[in-house]
This record gives structure tokens, C-alpha cells and sequence, in this order.
């Protein structure tokens, strides 16, 4: 079964919710840090929009989705890694 837009953020919503998962894991910029063979391997969760000194705590943990800048960010929001680039 296929699930409708809607459904599927409310299930990462809710994901995010009860696990602590990160929406920062859905986003294209994101620095895949636990791949064991990165040299980034274990650092801090880093991305294209803060890639020196980690991505801020309320924006990996859903509190700011990051959908507007914020401070340091170089410009760049999130961008749904499902969704087609413009």
C-alpha cells in the first residue's frame, strides 16, 4: 500500500516524536555520518547548510523544521531527498 504524502509525514512525525528520529535524515544535504568507511564517520551530524560544527540541536531534533534560514546556514533549508529537484 502506497501511502499519500499527508500519511507519510505524519508517520515521520510521529517517528520523530516517540524515537527521537532526526527529519534531518530526509533531507538531500544531509552527511551521511554513520557510514563507518566517511571521514566523517562519528563526528557531529553535519550538512551542507552547517557542515563545521554540527547541525543545531533544535533544528536536528524537528523542533525548526528548517523550512526558512536561520542563522549560519549558508543559505540552504531542507530539501526532501524524495522530492525532485526544481
Amino acid at each position: 500500500m502506497k501511502l499519500t504524502k499527508e500519511q507519510d509525514r505524519n508517520l515521520l512525525a510521529a517517528a520523530e516524536e516517540f524515537f527521537d528520529y532526526s527529519p534531518c535524515l530526509h533531507c538531500r544535504h544531509y552527511f551521511d555520518d554513520d557510514d563507518e568507511e566517511s571521514e566523517r564517520f562519528d563526528e557531529p551530524s553535519a550538512c551542507d547548510a552547517f557542515p563545521e560544527g554540527g547541525i543545531p540541536e533544535e533544528i536536528f531534533f524537528g523542533r525548526n523544521l528548517h523550512l526558512e534560514p536561520y542563522p549560519g546556514d549558508h543559505g540552504i533549508t531542507f530539501a526532501d531527498i524524495d522530492e525532485e529537484q526544481a
